[in-house]
């Protein structure tokens, strides 16, 4: 996990700083005499019609403008011109294609049409094929499908979303939680990969689909990312997969991460200490101490629980010997996990703790911020002294042209500096 940490603080660390910037769309913003800029619902709309979202003949009071709006936004429909012509018809085939391809459906090769009206060979014939496999559409009758019928576009908006309730699945669009971007991960010790899944291309886009595998609840999280502010949101939720009439159903429930947090306790045989603890103990910043109930030390596991955010001081004993070191308690995509930190003014590493006795060291950073450690090497050991908090790499070098990469974070907990080291062998 210390490893995980340090690679989300790099990270964050690089997105802070970077000069990159990720642009919504180049859309003409457009005009409704009907709304208020200034309140919130208007400013909603106006940047909705800017990013492209809301066509310019679609107005909130609209029969269906909830629905036209959710299609556009998830890239399904775009009208033309700017225009969506809600009243102008099309027919049964084409709105075929579109939710084929909106939704991304096929159909297999044996698939077998009723429809007698279906030319074999049309271009519209695999797109009702994909509708009539997975049960989207059966036709005007049980021989029929009417392809050149007309359909309100209207209609149809109506008609698609009905489709992904009937699909089974769920979708999460940006501007819900008034995000430019979102993207998903699974939460948890064990990630419900087998549950749920969702397009891999959906790292960084306007909306995430949800799609049922088998029954069960799995946790995720969306995380949303304005331009304006480059800060990033998190949004929880338990998805649930449930069988319905057949057919697998994802419902999402928004929660509260704390609601629902696992301890991922912490292996001391990984934390460098020089001896195996028989007694813990453990002090807030201030020097009170923590609630018995609120840490558990497993003497036989050798491992750690600390049941609450925030940073601390323990106290590692074995009756003969004593070491305090600074915790950093924290969560992330409904895990609570630990960072033991050395507290020290000057950090030094032996053999014992590097994979191999060290010859040279190179310093690096993240970002565009200064190194914020000195380090040296000193009769085979690593000596590392902080200049300001903050994250580093320490690439070693050895005699027979051995490598590692060292990553130090240092902070201020409790008014003294601490270090959290982490190894790498592989190349950064």
């Amino acid at each position: 996990m210390q490893s995980q940490r340090l690679f989300q603080l790099a990270m964050a660390s690089a997105l802070v700083t970077s000069a990159i910037i990720i642009a919504p769309p180049a859309h003409a913003a457009s005009f409704f005499p009907d709304v208020n800029p200034t309140n919130e619902e208007g400013k909603a709309i106006i940047q909705l019609a800017e990013r492209g979202i809301i066509f310019k003949d679609i107005k909130p009071g609209d029969e269906n403008y909830g629905a036209i709006a959710a299609l556009a936004n998830a890239g399904i429909i775009n009208g033309a011109n700017g225009y969506y012509y809600p009243t102008q018809h099309i027919t049964r085939e084409q709105m075929s294609k579109m939710i084929a391809k909106g939704f991304g459906l096929t159909n297999t090769s044996n698939t077998q049409l009723p429809f007698t009206d279906v030319k074999k060979g049309n271009e519209f014939e695999p797109h009702i094929k994909a509708l009539f496999a997975n049960g989207i559409t059966k036709g005007t009758s049980a021989t029929t499908f009417g392809p050149k019928s007309n359909v309100k576009r209207s209609q149809l908006a109506a008609f698609v979303v009905r489709a992904e309730k009937l699909q089974g699945n769920a979708t999460v669009y940006a501007n819900q939680f008034k995000q430019d971007y979102i993207f998903a991960s699974y939460g948890g010790l064990e990630p419900a990969e087998d549950i749920f899944t969702w397009h891999e291309e959906e790292d960084m886009t306007e909306s995430i689909t949800i799609t049922p595998i088998k029954e069960g609840t799995g946790k995720l999280v969306i995380t949303g990312f304005t331009d304006d502010s480059e800060d990033f949101t998190d949004i929880f939720y338990l998805v649930h997969v449930k069988n319905v009439n057949g057919k697998l159903k994802v419902t999402l429930e928004e929660v509260n991460e704390n609601d629902y947090i696992e301890n991922l306790p912490l292996d001391l045989s990984e934390s460098q200490l020089p001896f195996m603890p028989a007694e813990v103990t453990v002090q807030n910043t201030n020097g009170q101490p923590l609630a018995s109930n609120l840490y558990n030390f497993n003497q036989q596991d050798q491992t750690l629980s600390i049941l609450q955010n925030g940073q601390f001081i323990v106290t590692f004993s074995n009756g003969t010997q004593q070491q305090k070191m600074a915790a950093d308690v924290y969560s992330y995509d409904f895990v609570r996990s630990i960072d033991l930190y050395h507290l020290t003014d000057e950090l030094i590493l032996t053999t014992q703790e590097l994979p191999f006795e060290p010859t040279h060291v190179a310093l690096e950073s993240f970002g565009f911020e200064p190194v914020p450690v000195k380090a040296t090497i000193l009769n085979g050991q690593l000596h590392v002294t902080p200049k300001a908090e903050g994250l580093a790499i320490l690439h070693l070098t050895g005699k027979n042209d051995q490598t590692a990469y060292i990553y130090i974070e240092s902070k201020k907990i409790a008014g003294h500096w601490a270090f959290l080291v982490s190894e790498d062998e592989d190349e950064f």
